[in-house]
């Protein structure tokens, strides 16, 4: 008879094998419409979970392949990086450097040999992914990425001319952004004049806006979540743009296809339209980079997370596929994809008379393959922007310091829109500063929980994916400076937020300014746009009928004074129409953010789902 260890050892491997033919074969009843990951949208169910959890993120990388990333972006950092990896003498050097620094670190907070060789000998793959005519460079993580170089001298001279004409308006009329203690001027932004379902007129079909709600939506939106983060109220407008199909490496040729961009008018600011546009074909390189790493729908990358090659999504860090834990009702086998701490167990801290005693008894840390093995390469799939029609939110603001108000205490964590704006990437160009320290843009991700190693285990998460007891399933992806002259593209996957700065003489005033563009999900049917809904503007019309009087071409010219005079008061008063008056969209935008308010509390704490170690 075999022994008893045998049986288990065959038992386990029929176990594995029925649990990757499941992750391989199992497939959704009805795939959504969407090709790149939401941040609304959940990844699936938690099988480290007996409670079966929803999962909002992507399984967590390890803390040694997040220190991986961040000695790659230290050294990417640098200036001249690239002729500088090509250097025996300075790569043997860096070696050494990033060696050294570390000798205080305990053990399991080091990087090995061969993280630290994996990681250098990936700068050439990262140096390959880049276009250095145009400047594209890669961030701290993967789909983020920047160029110096996008934007000629002449455009970003230009379009400070242009927005001038937005800042030099009276003291009164300038849009504070609502608690931003008049340091944050909205120039244009999209949460005034949205689109409000049911009230907002479509062109096409003469008819009000609904909400683009998807049936598949029922299988990857739990009810609960439903209410957070899809609106059944208020859309952000965006504007259609065609992209050229010529210069297929280059910066692209975009043209404006709908009749206006939401808050700038048209005839106003008609060489601003021409920036735009402009800016947005340059952008198009820098989104086509951001889309080809995430290129691929939730469940294709979630078969991606549970093969052996891809351990974690990412192939750095050596796998481990073996035993895992027996959890849940129905006892599924979970497969490790590290190796546990624990060779023979899990060791408890009544053990050790120290904590750092407990910390030295770890027996096994993670380690890295050798060398580069194209993981980089991998997690690019090229996704190509060019013949196409993008739809796009436009935004510009400034941020002002005085004398008496010098510090910008910095942002909140946050993602860009709701589930039925579709935002699936943001770039910003920042355009001008002046007499400021320096700013970054910081980036983290919401993550599913971390498998099990064993019961109660709280020290292997801790030390493997810097997870504890109670603490939001969320990973911090680094930062990068975000100084004049930078645009910088990214998912929407990622939350951000600006990091404080504050003024450099603190004598005068200073400034930073910059162009926001939101991309809206290439892959999906187009949401309504300003191709559909006409201007809701009350103003607007005003003028417009105000100059079609003027115009004796125009029919309009033909009616009688009076009658105009009473349209007129008419558009300046209306509220609950077609048009909206300034101090009712000023209304409309306060409840949209208050309810995006709502939106984001509830993503803290049920997105960024607490990491809660069972007791079985």
């Amino acid at each position: 008879m075999a022994s008893g260890q045998e049986h288990d050892a065959k038992f386990a491997a029929i176990l594995e094998r029925s649990y990757r033919q499941t992750a391989e074969f199992e497939q959704p009843i009805v795939k959504p419409s969407w090709t790149f990951p939401l941040p609304f949208v959940a990844f699936g169910t938690s099988e480290e979970s007996s409670r079966g959890e929803t999962c909002w993120g992507p399984p967590p990388r390890t803390l040694a392949e997040l220190r991986m990333y961040a000695l790659s972006w230290a050294i990417r950092s640098k200036p001249d990086w690239r002729r500088k990896a090509k250097d025996a003498t300075i790569m043997e050097k860096w070696r050494e450097e990033a060696t050294e620094q570390q000798i205080t670190l305990p053990k399991y907070e080091k990087l090995t040999k061969n993280m630290i060789n994996f990681t250098l000998t990936e700068l050439a793959a990262y140096s390959e992914l880049a276009n250095n005519p145009l400047g594209l460079e890669a961030g701290p993580f993967d789909a983020i990425w920047y160029s110096d170089k996008l934007i000629t001298d002449d455009l970003a001279q230009l379009l400070r001319t242009e927005v001038a004409k937005l800042e030099d308006i009276p003291d009164s009329e300038k849009d504070w952004h609502p608690g931003s203690h008049d340091q944050v001027l909205d120039l244009v932004h999209p949460s005034l004049y949205p689109i409000m379902y049911g009230r907002t007129i479509a062109s096409t079909t003469n008819t009000t806006v609904a909400v683009p709600y998807e049936k598949s939506w029922k299988i990857w939106l739990s009810d609960d979540i439903n209410a957070h983060c899809l609106s059944e109220k208020y859309s952000w407008l965006p504007s259609d743009f065609a992209i050229s199909s010529n210069k297929p490496d280059g910066v692209a040729e975009a043209r404006l296809v709908s009749p206006y961009i939401n808050n700038l008018h048209p005839t106003t600011h008609q060489q601003l339209y021409c920036v735009i546009e402009q800016a947005i074909g340059a952008f198009v390189p820098l989104f086509e980079r951001v889309l080809s790493q995430i290129n691929g729908s939730e469940q294709d990358l979630l078969r991606e997370w549970q093969k052996d090659e891809v351990p974690g999504g990412s192939g750095r860090i050596k796998v481990k596929y073996g035993f895992g834990t027996f959890i849940g009702f129905d006892r599924k086998y979970v497969g490790l994809r590290v190796p546990c701490i624990w060779a023979s167990g899990m060791r408890d801290r009544g053990e050790f008379e120290t904590n750092d005693q407990y910390l030295d008894a770890i027996e096994i840390l993670p380690e890295a393959h050798e060398e580069d093995n194209g993981a980089l390469k991998r997690t690019f799939v090229p996704y190509s922007l060019r013949g196409k029609t993008i739809q796009c939110i436009v935004k510009l603001a400034n941020i002002h310091l005085t004398p008496e108000n010098k510090e910008y205490a910095g942002g909140s964590w946050h993602v860009e829109g709701m589930l039925n704006e579709r935002i699936v990437a943001s770039a910003i160009y920042y355009y001008d500063e002046d007499n400021i320290t320096e700013s970054r843009l910081e980036f983290r991700v919401t993550t599913s929980p971390p498998v099990y190693h064993e019961q109660d285990d709280e020290l292997c998460s801790k030390v493997l994916y810097g997870m504890e007891r109670e603490t939001h399933c969320l990973q911090s992806l680094g930062s990068i400076e975000t100084k004049s002259g930078r645009v910088l593209a990214w998912p929407n996957i990622y939350q951000h937020k600006v990091a404080p700065f504050s003024l450099k003489d603190p004598t005068r005033p200073g400034h930073r300014k910059i162009l926001a563009v939101f991309l809206v999900d290439p892959s999906i049917k187009p949401v309504p746009s300003a191709t559909t809904v006409p201007p809701q503007q009350s103003e607007w019309a005003l003028r417009a009928l105000l100059e079609a009087q003027q115009d004796p071409r125009s029919l309009v010219s033909r009616l009688p004074l009076e009658l105009i005079q009473a349209i007129s008061a008419e558009l300046e008063q209306v509220e609950g129409g077609r048009y909206l008056g300034r101090r009712e969209a000023h209304e409309v935008r306060t409840r949209l953010m208050a309810e995006r308010k709502v939106f984001l509390k509830a993503r803290e704490g049920t997105v960024a789902l607490s990491f809660n170690m069972c007791e079985h």
